[in-house]
């Protein structure tokens, strides 16, 4: 039986993501997936020799990254229009 490729449209709803889902969650090439998860900075999982990765976790992961909040970003809008406090 040949092996399936994966298509370049990976489902990126289910619970599991593989690799090319996870690359479109996250913005960013297959390639710098798996340099990523060789280094330990992404949350994941093996199954035999796939890696496998949480939706949920990938959530949690992106939500930790620095930045700012919608709610913060719409505040330093309002204050830099003068009509938000400071």
């Amino acid at each position: 039986m040949p092996m399936r490729r994966a298509s370049l449209h990976a489902p990126t709803t289910g619970i599991l993501l593989d690799v090319t889902a996870a690359a479109l969650m996250l913005c960013c090439s297959e390639k710098a997936v798996r340099t990523r998860v060789s280094r330990h900075l992404l949350p994941f999982k093996r199954l035999g020799s796939r890696i496998l990765f949480r939706r949920d976790e990938l959530e949690q992961f992106i939500t930790s990254l620095p930045g700012v909040t919608l709610q913060e970003a719409q505040h330093n809008v309002a204050v830099r229009s003068g009509k938000g406090e400071r």
